[in-house]
């Protein structure tokens, strides 16, 4: 297993500018982080792999952290919890892109998945980038397949027509930099210290004051499942400075506005009309996750408020060119622009893993759950200690 000498290059931007401000702010309390896979069962693979990416690049060991797993090969069922690592948050944060990326892979390798076809990765993200109707895509998938293809499949999304990535080694065969701002992992350590009600806008007033003041300000606001409130709340914060806000409801929250199984009465009172939808649209205007309903109540609420030049980024799903699709032929029912660009990772068939912190504390016997709307902490009494103290 041959490992990077450095492992920031195949880290998502937004990680490595989050450990940014940790540094500048002194700001380093004890974390749990957990990582489940969606798609099951099978046997999970990579937890080795994950394992060497920590102790080649972390302290965590040092400074009496832990990490807690099924062993390697083991069966797993369905967001069930495959590990929990605990320590500093400094030591971890920038690790999520590797460890998720081996796991994915490994994983779905090993339970007879095939392996990426990049060319049939390109023909996705250009159907993409196609749907959105010259809007920027940012490839974001860095995290869904194994760091060492990273570079070849970030180029071949650039083929497909995406205009940036989240890595520098993804970016490097075009010469460009990777880009990225507020990841959820620092906005639940802002909710630990200002209250969760408060965790978007002190991250992005904390990248505001931390942060080179070349990259535009983008404001994560989904945390709290106050996708509206939030967002206006760090607009009045923030003012002209506020270049847009980024929307990535997860698949377990309706979004605040968005409607999930609403009568014919419920879609006339929220949109002040009965809309024309397709039936194979209508999965992509209401339920959970990233809606048209979701999204055209912040896009109205931003606009009535006056800041409609802040502009409106989607992720989370929108590696499906239908669901793009749907949202363009939503424009043009609604009489409204409802996205001014996307992040996409899923333009390739994986089993995703995903990693949240769900606890923190000052120190190890401290930790309390906390965590982003709809993600909980999980306890699964499988796990075992493999790296670290007890």
């Amino acid at each position: 297993m041959r490992l990077p000498k450095k492992h920031e290059p195949y880290t998502d931007v937004y990680f490595l500018r989050a450990q940014e401000v940790l540094k500048k702010e002194g700001i380093n309390p004890v974390v749990r982080a957990q990582i489940f896979i969606r798609k099951g069962q099978g046997n999970v693979y990579g937890i080795n792999e994950a394992l060497a990416i920590i102790d080649k690049y972390s302290d965590l060991k040092r400074h009496g952290g832990r990490v807690h797993a099924l062993p390697e090969g083991s069966t797993y069922s369905s967001c069930e919890t495959l590990m929990t690592i605990e320590g500093p948050v400094q030591d971890i944060i920038t690790l999520e892109t590797m460890i998720l990326g081996a796991i994915t892979e490994k994983t779905s390798l090993g339970n007879g998945d095939p392996d990426i076809d990049l060319e049939k990765a390109r023909e996705n993200m250009e159907a993409v980038v196609k749907a959105a109707k010259g809007r920027p895509v940012s490839y974001f998938g860095a995290r869904h397949w194994h760091f060492s293809r990273d570079r070849e499949i970030a180029y071949a999304a650039f083929l497909g027509g995406a205009t940036s990535c989240s890595t520098d080694i993804g970016a490097s065969k075009v010469r460009r930099k990777g880009m990225g701002t507020i990841p959820h992992a620092l906005e639940n350590i802002m909710a630990w210290i200002h209250g969760y009600d408060n965790a978007v806008v002190e991250s992005t007033e904390v990248f505001d004051r931390t942060i080179d003041p070349e990259v535009p300000r983008i404001a994560l606001i989904d945390y709290a499942n106050r996708e509206v409130k939030d967002s206006l709340a760090v607009a009045q914060a923030l003012g002209e400075k506020l270049y847009g806000v980024r929307v990535d409801t997860c698949g377990e929250n309706v979004a605040e506005g968005g409607l999930e199984h609403p009568s014919d009465d419920d879609i006339t009172k929220h949109f002040g009309m009965m809309p024309s939808i397709q039936e194979e649209d209508r999965k992509y205007w209401f339920g959970r996750g990233v809606t048209v309903a979701g999204v055209y109540t912040l896009r109205t609420a931003l606009d009535k408020a006056g800041f409609d030049d802040v502009k409106i980024i989607l992720s989370s799903g929108f590696g499906d060119a239908k669901k793009v699709s749907a949202f363009v032929r939503a424009e043009e029912e609604l009489g409204l622009r409802l996205f001014d660009g996307l992040g996409v990772g899923g333009i390739y068939e994986s089993r995703i893993s995903t990693w949240d912190i769900v606890g923190v504390g000052e120190t190890m016997d401290t930790i309390k759950p906390l965590s982003k709307k709809g993600r909980p902490y999980r306890p699964n009494q499988r796990l075992q200690l493999v790296y670290g103290g007890a």
